[in-house]
């Protein structure tokens, strides 16, 4: 224990036992994703591919996503978004990185992450997306890129909005910076949490559209 856990220990975020932000009780409690889902139809696919009859030109080859967003893991998620508890992510890159080898992945992947708009971002202080996307990319030992992606447009939260509306929310968000090339490039777009996948689909068809080669999604939970 450091000088920081002494002073500020963790708490379990599911029951509030000290020691750690997920007890040895409430990990047992997390469900895991077992078996890869094609992103599309969520129905399950070999290693997590798109499924042929499920492609689209633009859209996401492929998903890899560690939990059930459920239970502890809903907690923790939520805890790093609105009460800024950052350094809860650690435990998230854990399930992910020990839930990878289910996965047939592109090689030569870079990493990047969902961004934030520029007033929310310097009013949280941190992107939670970013931070699990850069330590994911050292666990992995691939390439990680943080300004890839530039949100162009403030849109409200994805929350409570059904499948269509947030396709409408998010069409025309995001942009590719300045001085950035993904031709023929393979990516891995990370975030926390995979819905409809309307935000990551978004995302994606920026990147094809400018060259790009493979590219996935990655979450921590599936909702």
């Amino acid at each position: 224990m450091d000088l920081l856990d002494f002073i500020f220990p963790k708490t379990c975020v599911s029951c509030g036992k000290i020691g750690s932000y997920i007890c040895r009780k409430c990990f047992s409690k997390i469900e895991f994703v077992g078996n890869p889902v094609c992103p599309e139809c969520q129905r399950q696919a070999i290693g997590g591919k798109t499924h042929p009859g499920c492609k689209r030109k633009y859209g996401l080859d492929g998903l890899v996503v560690a939990t059930k967003y459920k239970g502890p893991v809903r907690a923790a998620i939520q805890k790093v978004k609105y009460r800024f508890v950052w350094d809860i992510h650690k435990v998230l890159v854990d399930l992910v990185a020990d839930s990878i080898w289910r996965y047939s992945l592109p090689k030569n992947v870079v990493l990047t992450s969902i961004p934030l708009f520029v007033q929310r971002k310097r009013w949280r202080g941190f992107n939670q997306a970013e931070l699990l996307a850069r330590d994911l990319a050292k666990r992995f030992g691939e390439k990680y890129q943080s300004d890839l992606l530039v949100r162009v447009v403030d849109t409200k939260t994805q929350v409570g909005l059904s499948r269509e509306e947030r396709k409408v929310n998010i069409k025309g968000a995001f942009k590719i910076s300045q001085n950035s090339n993904v031709k023929s490039q393979n990516f891995i777009i990370v975030d926390d949490v995979y819905t409809t996948g309307a935000t990551m689909k978004e995302a994606c068809k920026v990147l094809k559209r400018a060259g790009a080669g493979e590219v996935w999604a990655m979450a921590v939970a599936l909702d």
